[in-house]
């Protein structure tokens, strides 16, 4: 399950650009991540970007879907190319459609199967939601089922909340807002994602991931306590903003 790299099979050397359809669905994949990180960041181009979040969830749903895929004989080939596009239009409302519609565009003009065009559409349409009702049945086809529990799981584990902490979202909130909030998104919403995986290899995944989450948070919670002796800060004490 190790992170899915930037390599395409071919010739290659300084200058080369590659043609083959996972280059190409890695280089779209790499512009809207970038794009996307310098908007949220308000860096320049040119200007190092603090965290590249678009970037590192793709490579890690790739991975995993890769290794689903694997585990469970799903097409090698459409799972890595949902994977690798799946997020590809996230800006935009609704980007399960837009990102199946865009997905379909940029393999289209390359060497990807054009048969299995339309099932790597179906799979990004239908890899939105954090989770699924309580009674649904797993999603089909298999590799939509995959892709989906791909990128939920990266949403599991102690890599997980790692992620979280290095948002913008957390860069403006003080260490115990970042562990509440990261305690109630566990306790209240990752819990039904547990429970939404479609694959028996994902499910066993989560779990375990799932349980990783919640002996960190409680380790983490009793640190924050530890120091309690009711501290007193002065409302003048430089750094502190003033309301």
């Amino acid at each position: 399950m190790g992170q899915a790299g930037m390599t395409e099979s071919g010739a290659s050397g300084p200058g080369t650009v590659q043609t083959g359809w996972r280059a190409i669905a890695q280089r779209a994949a790499a512009a809207q991540a970038e794009a996307e990180a310098r908007h949220v960041w308000q860096v320049q181009p040119g200007e190092p970007i603090p965290f590249n979040h678009r970037w590192e969830h793709v490579c890690q749903v790739v991975g995993l879907a890769l290794w689903l895929a694997e585990a469970t004989g799903a097409d090698r080939e459409i799972v890595e190319a949902a994977a690798w596009l799946h997020d590809v239009r996230k800006e935009q409302p609704g980007h399960g459609v837009a990102g199946a519609r865009a997905a379909q565009a940029i393999l289209a003009a390359s060497d990807f199967p054009q048969e299995k065009l339309p099932a790597v559409a179906d799979a990004i349409r239908k890899h939105v939601g954090l989770f699924r009702a309580a009674d649904a049945e797993p999603l089909s086809p298999l590799e939509a089922a995959v892709l989906w529990d791909a990128d939920k799981l990266t949403k599991l584990g102690v890599q997980a909340l790692m992620f979280n902490l290095s948002t913008t979202y957390a860069a403006f909130h003080t260490l115990e807002e970042r562990r509440a909030d990261n305690y109630e998104f566990t306790h209240k919403t990752l819990v039904h994602t547990v429970a939404s995986m479609n694959t028996a290899p994902a499910q066993a995944l989560a779990e375990r991931r799932y349980r990783d989450m919640l002996a960190v948070l409680e380790m983490w919670a009793q640190e924050a306590h530890e120091g309690e002796v009711g501290v007193e800060v002065s409302p003048d004490h430089p750094g502190l903003s003033q309301e």
